[in-house]
Order: C-alpha cells, then sequence, then structure tokens
C-alpha cells in the first residue's frame, strides 16, 4: 500500500437538502517534502443495500484501498428508504459532484480527475449518474454487481424502495438509458450471483458497446453478492475476485491520465 496513507485526514460533512453524511478520506499535499502530486484524483464510493440502507462493507474499506493507490474517497451515505420520496439519490450525487468542484482546494483535489464508484443498489445510482445526467462532472465510473436493469433480470427490491411507479421502474432501467454521452466504464460480477444476476452487467456492456462507449468487463466464476473487496476484514475472502481492485485501479488511472 502507498506509504502516503499515513499522511491522510478524515473530514466529515454533508450533501443534499437532506444533510447527507459524506466521510472523505484526504491525503495530504507532499509535494514540498517528497516526490508527490499537489492534489489527487477524486472517487465518490456508493455502497449497497438495496435503496433500504448503505452498506458499510463497501465504504470504508473501499475508501481506504483507493486511498493506497493516491485517491481521495468521498463515501457518500445517500438517501435510502422513506428519504428517497424527499429526495431521490441521483440529485444527492449531482450535488456532492459540484461540492467538491467548488471546494477543491479544501480537498487537495483534482476537479478534473474525478470518477465514481458504487456496488449494487449503489452501482444503479452511479450508472444512473453516469447515464442520466451524462456524468457531470465525473470522467469514468466502476460498478460492482451492479442493479441495473428492471426487466426480467431485476432486483425487484431495490425499484421497490426507488420507484413510486412503473413509470419511474421504466425510466430507471439503465440499460435502455446509455448513449455516446455515457461514462466509460468498468464492471465487474460474478456469474452465480443469486440476488442480482449477471444479466444486468452484461446487459449494461452490450448498451455501451451499441453506443460506441469505452468499457471493460469482468465477470468471475462465483462470488457471494456482496463481496466488497473479497477480503477477510470485508466479510467475504475470494481472492480471485479480489483481483477486480487492481484491475479497476488500473483502468481508472489509464482514463485519467494519472500515475503515481
Amino acid at each position: 500500500m502507498n506509504n502516503m496513507i499515513l499522511f491522510m485526514k478524515q473530514v466529515d460533512f454533508t450533501a443534499g437538502s437532506l444533510g447527507s453524511p459524506v466521510r472523505a478520506y484526504i491525503l495530504e499535499n507532499l509535494s514540498s517534502v517528497c516526490k508527490s502530486h499537489e492534489s489527487h484524483p477524486g472517487i465518490i464510493i456508493l455502497p449497497g443495500g438495496g435503496y433500504n440502507h448503505v452498506s458499510p462493507r463497501e465504504g470504508e474499506p473501499v475508501a481506504l484501498r483507493f486511498a493506497g493507490a493516491a485517491y481521495n474517497s468521498f463515501v457518500l451515505s445517500y438517501p435510502v428508504g422513506e428519504d428517497i420520496k424527499k429526495e431521490k439519490p441521483i440529485e444527492t450525487v449531482r450535488q456532492l459532484v459540484r461540492h467538491i468542484a467548488e471546494n477543491h482546494e479544501r480537498y487537495n483535489t483534482d476537479p478534473h480527475r474525478l470518477a465514481v464508484i458504487g456496488f449494487s443498489a449503489g452501482a444503479h445510482l452511479a450508472a444512473s449518474y453516469g447515464t442520466i445526467c451524462k456524468g457531470e462532472g465525473l470522467k469514468a465510473m466502476i460498478l460492482g454487481y451492479p442493479v441495473i436493469s428492471s426487466g426480467p433480470y431485476a432486483h425487484n427490491g431495490s425499484f421497490d424502495m426507488l420507484c413510486q411507479n412503473e413509470e419511474e421502474r421504466a425510466f430507471y432501467s439503465l440499460e435502455h438509458r446509455v448513449d455516446s454521452s455515457t461514462l466509460p466504464s468498468f464492471i465487474f460480477h460474478s456469474a452465480d450471483d443469486k440476488v442480482v444476476p449477471v444479466e444486468n452487467s452484461l446487459l449494461f456492456a452490450s448498451a455501451l458497446s451499441r453506443a460506441g462507449v469505452d468499457f471493460e468487463l469482468h465477470v468471475f466464476s462465483n462470488a457471494v453478492h456482496g463481496t466488497s473487496l473479497g477480503t477477510e476484514d470485508t466479510g467475504y475472502l475470494n481472492e480471485r475476485f479480489a483481483s477486480w481492485a487492481g484491475c479497476a485501479v488500473s483502468w481508472l488511472n489509464g482514463k485519467l491520465g494519472y500515475t503515481t
């Protein structure tokens, strides 16, 4: 892990009209004392939880993994449950992206090198922003075992929490929202996912291909849904599945033109 993680601080603030909590993991500017960047790329982390809670297993551990790769991380506890009726999570993400860009000096973060990563329902939220909002202010997205489709392969629990009617369910079926402006995407899933079928990722990748959008897709043979980093500290040790993180960092560095 990068030694610069030793020079990291936590900053807590809120985003959106509901004051959704954000915990940021910010690397210090060390350029005056060693070979280091004045600012770092940033990544917004959207944990899963079926839009009824926000999973801690896909929050801080993922932030620390990216901190080790010299990224500043912003873990958003977006609106879930009844709060969705008050503010759609996609709007909270929009406000967070703008806040980071407007306060990039405070967070020592390059506003031109921002990305998002989401897991399960959090990946649906990331992909919603990357399609419906055209990824405003972001350069790329990473989607882990994403909820995508409200069709035959839907994770109905997520759509039941997010959507109020059939019109909204159709609107948030994201394989139909992809166009040439969709963010470049790194996608990973397991073929035997019993909660969110792998067809969600396959449908989204096919839509990206048709639209001419750059993407990379990794389908592992087996992993429990919600495996996160695939490490002991995140609950499900799976060394093969865990390789997604290194591949994602390498891919993202390329998209952002970033070298450590």
